[in-house]
């Protein structure tokens, strides 16, 4: 073979190897495109050409400003200084001082730092930018202004491509109606959506002062629409809700919850539980599903109530709420538990009415109306109301039951228990009487227009007889047990929830 086709051969091999393209690729040469003045210098043994005046290099689609530089040709690189602007494809960048790699495409601009894609500035100290990335970094803090939002952290990093900045390290988003603080943030400038990768918060500028906390999610101040999750809340001044996740429509005012669902009314000391909420700021209305379980603390004791469906509304000029129980509807309290097909709390007198077949069991009584209302004061159960078909009833044994009947009564209670009971009219009653060794005795069966009744713990210990009383004591085995139960009489002691966990099954 000859030489020159052995020199043909070697020179083809090294060409086409990959390893040739990269090295070309890498080491493309800066271009000087103008300069008021250029001479030729050696600095340290290097080949410098020093430019002064309306400086212009390029590589590729990137152009460099600046008012005077030095070009080091063999290395690539540029020092510039004075009024430094870098215009790439998608940014441009602004500084006093540049040193610029040509074969890496990576540059460091100083002092005054400002980069911009035409919509959104990012101004920081100093900056790293990649132009073969198109993303930028800095470390000694900075800000972003993207119309109404301000941004700022100690840390970030700007993805040109992407319109994508990512913050790090105290950041702060003020917008004239929320900040929020998070310690890892992304925003993405085109869409004007801060995505939440930390503990973060917004709080709200104006008077409802809404607060919300969460560790992942996202927020887009253009349409103020959100999502939260992890640890996720949101808290006004009377409400807190909580959820696995929350979706939030500032604009409308429209939160919906999923899963652990959970809305804490802080005035009321009320808890509400779920597997779904939705609520309306605007019509000041909510709503729970799922495994509903509303909690009404008291100062020594809490009860609790389930339904199908919880409901509630505040009256924004009075400020009063009313809450709303649907469909098998059981509440347990340790001296109070009951039953009923819809109910109506009330924060503005402080009750709570039970519709469709109520029953309540206070202690070892039973109570039972068309329906009934329990007044709470102080956080105690004050009195209680039964209207219409009023029905009281407690066990002797498992065939006697101790029976008071009238149209409507009233209870009174005191620390929550059961001691005085006013029946107004159609009075009838049956109650037993013991001897001292407690065996039973007798029976008092009395009819009376109006009737008071004294309860000491939860057994009927006198009645008066107000009006056209009429009243007969039998011996004990003088009448069967079943001849001794009023018209209406339905012992429901099977359907009485036993403790919290069993309101959530209907019997």
């Amino acid at each position: 073979m000859s030489r020159l086709n052995v020199r043909f051969l070697f020179l083809t091999a090294i060409f086409f190897h990959p390893g040739y393209f990269l090295f070309a690729q890498k080491n493309k040469q800066v271009e000087i495109v103008q300069a008021s003045s250029l001479e030729g210098s050696k600095i340290n043994g290097i080949e410098v050409r020093r430019l002064v005046g309306n400086v212009i290099f390029k590589q590729d689609n990137t152009l460099m400003y600046c008012d005077s530089a030095l070009f080091y040709e063999t290395t690539n690189s540029i020092d510039a200084f004075g009024n430094i602007r870098i215009e790439g494809p998608d940014a441009k960048m602004y500084g006093e001082i540049l040193h610029y790699d040509g074969n890496t495409k990576s540059s460091r601009v100083n002092k005054n730092v400002r980069l911009t894609d035409g919509k959104m500035e990012l101004t920081t100290d100093a900056m790293n930018y990649d132009l073969n990335t198109e993303i930028a970094d800095y470390s000694t803090g900075g800000k972003v202004v993207d119309n109404e939002n301000v941004l700022t952290s100690q840390r970030g990093y700007y993805y040109s491509k992407d319109k994508m900045v990512f913050f790090k390290d105290n950041v702060v988003l003020v917008n004239p109606k929320y900040i929020m603080n998070s310690d890892t943030l992304k925003y993405n400038t085109t869409s004007a959506t801060a995505f939440f990768y930390g503990p973060s918060t917004i709080q709200s500028t104006s008077k409802d002062s809404a607060y919300i906390y969460c560790e992942n999610g996202w927020y887009n101040t253009k349409t103020e629409k959100s999502f939260f999750s992890k640890h996720a809340f949101i808290q006004t001044r009377e409400n807190i809700l909580n959820g696995d996740s929350i979706l939030y429509n500032r604009k409308e005012g429209i939160g919906r919850a999923f899963k652990n669902v959970m809305i804490t009314d802080t005035t009321q000391k009320i808890i509400i539980n779920g597997d779904y909420a939705y609520i309306n700021e605007k019509t000041n209305r909510s709503l729970v599903t799922g495994k509903t379980m509303l909690t009404k603390i008291f100062d020594t004791d809490s009860m609790y109530l389930h339904a199908d469906t919880l409901y509630a509304t505040n009256d924004s000029v009075t400020k009063q709420k009313t809450y709303f129980a649907y469909k098998h509807v059981r509440i347990f309290k340790t001296d109070l538990q009951g039953k009923c097909d819809s109910l109506v709390y009330s924060s503005k007198d402080s009750t709570i009415h039970f519709y469709s077949d109520p029953v309540l069991w206070s202690n070892q009584n039973q109570l039972t109306a068309d329906s009934i209302s329990l007044l709470l004061a102080g956080n105690k159960i004050y009195s209680m109301n039964l209207r219409v078909n009023s029905f009281i009833s407690s066990s002797e044994d498992s065939l006697r039951f101790n029976q008071i009947k009238g149209r409507d009564m009233i209870g009174y209670f005191n620390d929550n228990n059961l001691y005085k009971i006013n029946v107004n009219g159609n009075g009838q009653t049956i109650y037993y009487l013991r001897n001292n060794k407690k065996q039973l005795s007798g029976v008092n069966r009395a009819e009376s227009s109006d009737l008071i009744i004294f309860i000491e713990e939860s057994k009927v210990q006198k009645i008066s007889l107000l009006n056209k009383p009429d009243a007969t004591l039998y011996p004990i085995k003088q009448i069967e047990p079943q001849e001794l139960k009023l018209k209406g009489f339905n012992w429901l002691k099977d359907k009485q929830p036993r403790n919290k966990e069993d309101i959530f099954i209907w019997k």
